[in-house]
């Protein structure tokens, strides 16, 4: 199995000469819950950074899938959205963890899926059962 710096050479190498005279390298930023997330980076063609790096639009980088391995290319938007769910899911795990602690209610669970209070109730069970949610 290849490792994710493997993953991310065979990746950016497979664009080629992406500029007149500069390939794509990337530079690994950020280990999300689900994606590994790189930077493209420019180098000159015999893969030496430059001082000046040409000026671009397009993408910023790409995420490495730490389930399935599978590449995909990020806009600004794009990463500005992943940022936002990797948010969202600390702060559930957070919320999650606070009601297996006994410190906290679901009241946020209830009012963002519309539930009732005996699936609330079933949900508080489940969840103060399970293991997999543990102090970070």
């Amino acid at each position: 199995m290849e490792t994710k710096e493997e993953i991310a050479n065979k990746f950016v190498k497979s664009y080629g000469e992406v500029l007149p005279g500069f390939i794509f390298g990337h530079k690994f930023v950020k280990d999300y819950t689900f994606k590994y997330y790189y930077d493209f980076v420019f180098h000159k063609l015999d893969g030496s950074s430059s001082k000046e790096p040409p000026i671009s639009g397009g993408a910023v980088g790409f995420t490495i899938d730490k389930k399935t391995f599978q590449t995909e290319v990020l806009s600004h938007g794009e990463l500005g959205k992943l940022d936002t769910e990797e948010q969202e899911i600390n702060e559930t795990y957070d919320n999650l963890l606070s009601v297996k602690n006994g410190s906290g209610s679901l009241s946020w669970l209830k009012t963002k899926f519309n539930l009732d209070s005996k699936s609330l109730l079933e949900i508080k069970k489940k969840i103060i059962k399970q293991t997999w949610i543990k102090v970070k």
